[in-house]
């Protein structure tokens, strides 16, 4: 026994459904794909917005260290009493560890010779505190962190 032949209809009615359901799974996955770049380029966007926040900071910071150490080498020994001298000191020192603590964290997005850079910066800071009334120049440190706020510049290109 022969089977009659299905109507020309039902055979374009099932082709249709597949083709609508081929379509629907193949926008489905191009919507997954758009939906993962928008993803990562929301993330690499934060990521890049915070690291310039933070190469901000750290500018800010060292202007703010550096200003108050240059304070305490100008400062003439018989000026200020012994806790006027201390106050500056320790504005002075919290700069500095403001700075480092940025620093640090910019640090941590980069490789260890950046690391090793900035804590280099952030000792000789230091260093400039403790021999503050002997006097000293800035600008050698001072050409370390413009050359370390090169490279922060440089990972925004």
């Amino acid at each position: 026994m022969d089977e009659a032949p299905r109507p020309r209809t039902q055979l374009d009615a099932a082709h249709v459904s597949l083709f609508v359901a081929f379509l629907s799974l193949a926008t489905s996955m191009y919507q997954g794909y758009l939906n993962t770049r928008s993803v990562a380029v929301f993330s690499s966007d934060a990521t890049r917005r915070e690291t310039m926040h933070g190469c901000r900071e750290a500018v800010e910071y060292f202007m703010e260290a550096r200003l108050r150490i240059q304070r305490l080498m100008d400062m003439p020994p018989a000026t200020y009493t012994a806790k006027e001298t201390a106050d500056y000191t320790f504005e002075a020192r919290r700069s500095v560890a403001r700075f480092a603590a940025v620093a640090t964290y910019l640090a941590n997005f980069h490789e260890d010779l950046l690391r090793e850079r900035y804590t280099a910066i952030t000792r000789e800071l230091d260093s400039l505190i403790d021999n503050a009334s002997k006097g000293g120049a800035l600008a050698g440190v001072d050409e370390r962190f413009y050359a370390l706020n090169e490279d922060c510049v440089a990972s925004f290109r």
